[in-house]
């Protein structure tokens, strides 16, 4: 982590902000909480982070929702070979829910998914 982030992030870690916003989203079911902790964390350029902050911007679950948010946190994440970012990405493509309707873009994601040799069925998701 670079002085610059350190400073703005008043000194926690990006994982540590990622274990606060887990905490707060599966111990307390605050989700306002978890998705303000969450992006702390995906500003700091955790990939599992942007891809749960993401998430939460695409449902509204914990923030107003946008797509253009989740779109680009969802991305971030999957462009650093993070397999659940990469499968929503696909499925965002494919159904064109936040974003326009894509299906060749989807299959290019799912491809990339699909390396790591995890079903999808074995995905973890705890904001779902």
């Amino acid at each position: 982590m670079n002085f610059l982030n350190k400073l703005f992030s008043g000194g926690k870690s990006a994982d540590k902000y990622f274990e606060m916003a887990f905490e707060e989203e599966t111990v307390f079911h605050n989700y306002k909480k978890a998705a303000s902790y969450y992006e702390k964390s995906a500003e700091l350029g955790l990939a599992k982070a942007q891809f749960y902050c993401g998430y939460l911007y695409l449902k509204g679950r914990g923030v107003a929702r946008n797509y253009a948010r989740a779109f680009e946190l969802v991305e971030s994440g999957a462009k650093q070979n993070h397999p659940q970012a990469q499968y929503l990405l696909a499925q965002m493509y494919l159904s064109g829910e936040g974003i326009k309707k894509d299906e060749s873009k989807g299959e290019e994601w799912l491809n990339k998914f699909k390396e790591h040799n995890i079903p999808p069925q074995r995905l973890s998701f705890h904001c779902f």
